[in-house]
């Protein structure tokens, strides 16, 4: 399985940034893995002209017949249990690739909302847009490592 995460922007703060690699090459004897940073929209003005401008790169980025999940506010939570056992689901089913999107300052456009496969909140408590990588990152590491009975969650 191939998993592809795609956000806006590159991460600013030097610590999370080193958090994310951390995680990145823990993932990767399990998975697959790629980034995508895609470039911010905020130049082009209005909240809503700065979704449209990111969503057609987001859409743009998105690998063929991949499994999209976008982290969004008014998705669902999900215990870490749950995400091991989607993962689990999804290569059973054949699944090759995955894709984890993070929108930009102002979240993701409908449009990119309609591409999702799943809609997923990480909290109820607001991160920032790093924060959220970070997280988004460590948990999918997380799920490999429940799927395969290593002790890392418990």
């Amino acid at each position: 399985m191939k998993i592809t995460f795609i956000w806006i922007e590159k991460t600013k703060d030097t610590w999370l940034k080193q958090g994310i690699e951390e995680y990145l090459e823990r993932l990767r004897p399990f998975c697959d893995v790629a980034v995508k940073e895609l470039r911010s929209g905020l130049k082009k003005g209005s909240p809503a002209l700065c979704k449209e401008t990111e969503a057609k790169n987001i859409i743009a980025a998105l690998p063929e017949k991949s499994f999209v999940v976008v982290c969004d506010l008014q998705g669902k939570q999900f215990a870490s249990e749950t995400v091991a056992h989607l993962l689990e689901r999804l290569e059973n089913q054949g699944q090759r690739e995955v894709a984890c999107i993070i929108g930009g300052a102002f979240g993701v456009s409908e449009a990119v909302l309609q591409k999702a496969s799943l809609t997923m909140s990480l909290s109820a408590m607001t991160f920032t847009h790093d924060m959220a990588r970070l997280v988004l990152v460590e948990q999918i590491y997380r799920a490999f490592t429940i799927k395969k009975g290593l002790p890392y969650h418990y």
